[in-house]
């Protein structure tokens, strides 16, 4: 029964009409009347009570389960912790349930980001890189030229793209990602200071250490000759054809100083974003062929403004910063897991040996404890 009726119903009873004339002007049973108006007179509205509902299946322990083994493997999908469930907890849930559960939480399922893995001694170089530069002013940086290599696909992306269609439209031609056999692309070499950008060479094959030291002969000695500083610095990264004999033996016969760059550290290198935006501008020329690509990509390079250029150099210190910020939190999150699972001690003694630096901050030696005293502490 609606709201507007049972307000009829109550209307007409407190005009002291009888419930049979009431269920005739309303078209409802005698019986119907006689409920809406208990019902008003017990709470006050003309709506239905709150239903409590199915009996929820879970209780806030097993809540607590289900969110502590999700936690300790967040790759863990909801058919593996239903069946983990079972097996050590001897609870019993369906997939949906499991879901809600963790949502209520606020661990919801997404698709994992991809990130290069870093080990353990390239992050200690990062660190290392980072706080050694993390002071330099923007003079220091002015100095630093840097250089990459970007592949430039002749159409679209390697991407994920993504569209919005109805059931059945997964095939329709408006919501295709076309593909060409052998449409191409073309690798780039280019270079950049606060200064200004350097020219783009076009890598022709495949490019080794010989090939190299001809870009670096032909393209970048000329230009640093006329547009770089006489104590300007060259960083590149450490593919092993940078790293080779014969380009190192090059760069030292010609006074090029290098930056010393960590490896797995592209997230460093200002020249990514510049890319990006390069990427973007040669989407809207639309070229028809590899020529026109390559064009188009060295117009776009060139016109990059000298805001944008100052703005992603100022950046330096602010993503040593963020380096060093990150690693060292992900290193007390490593130390203080393994502190609970050698020794079995609390966040709190954790923090306190960590912040004496009665704990190596690379690898954890030994620690004999009596529960909150220190008996003996090593370094690695």
């Amino acid at each position: 029964m609606s709201p507007t009726t049972r307000a009829r119903i109550i209307e007409m009873r407190q005009q002291n009409l009888s419930y049979h004339h009431i269920c005739q002007e309303v078209g409802r049973s005698k019986t119907a009347c006689i409920y809406a108006y208990k019902l008003f007179e017990e709470t006050g509205q003309y709506k239905d009570r709150l239903k409590s509902g199915r009996p929820r299946k879970t209780d806030d322990r097993q809540d607590r389960v289900l969110k502590r083994l999700s936690e300790r493997d967040r790759k863990k999908s909801s058919r593996e912790i239903s069946i983990k469930l079972v097996a050590k907890h001897n609870i019993r849930l369906a997939l949906c349930t499991v879901c809600l559960r963790l949502n209520q939480q606020g661990l919801f399922g997404r698709v994992a980001r991809k990130k290069l893995l870093v080990s353990v001694t390239n992050r200690q170089r990062r660190l290392q890189f980072a706080r050694a530069h993390l002071h330099w002013t923007a003079d220091d940086w002015r100095r630093v030229t840097f250089s990459d290599e970007k592949k430039f696909n002749h159409i679209g992306s390697d991407g994920r793209v993504y569209v919005r269609c109805r059931r059945g439209e997964a095939f329709a031609p408006q919501c295709l990602r076309p593909t060409i056999n052998g449409g191409g692309s073309v690798m780039i070499w280019g270079f950049f200071s606060r200064n200004g950008p350097g020219p783009v060479h076009r890598i022709q094959g495949i490019k080794d250490g010989l090939m190299y030291k001809d870009i670096l002969r032909d393209v970048l000695l000329p230009h640093s000759e006329d547009h770089l500083p006489l104590n300007w610095i060259f960083q590149q990264d450490n593919d092993p054809k940078h790293q080779s004999r014969l380009i190192q033996q090059w760069l030292a016969n010609n006074h090029i100083q290098v930056l010393d760059w960590p490896s797995q550290s592209p997230d460093l290198n200002p020249i990514k974003h510049l890319w990006s935006i390069v990427q973007k501008d040669v989407q809207k020329q639309q070229p028809r062929n590899l020529n026109d690509l390559f064009r188009a990509i060295s117009y776009s390079w060139s016109r990059i403004s000298p805001t944008v250029r100052a703005k992603l150099v100022d950046s330096m210190p602010r993503r040593c910063a963020a380096v060093i910020k990150n690693l060292s939190h992900r290193r007390v999150i490593e130390l203080s897991h393994c502190c609970l699972q050698l020794l079995g001690t609390s966040h709190l003694l954790i923090l306190r040996l960590l912040k004496f630096k009665f704990i190596g901050l690379r690898h954890l030696a030994s620690v004999k404890m009596k529960r909150n005293h220190v008996i003996r502490g090593t370094w690695l």
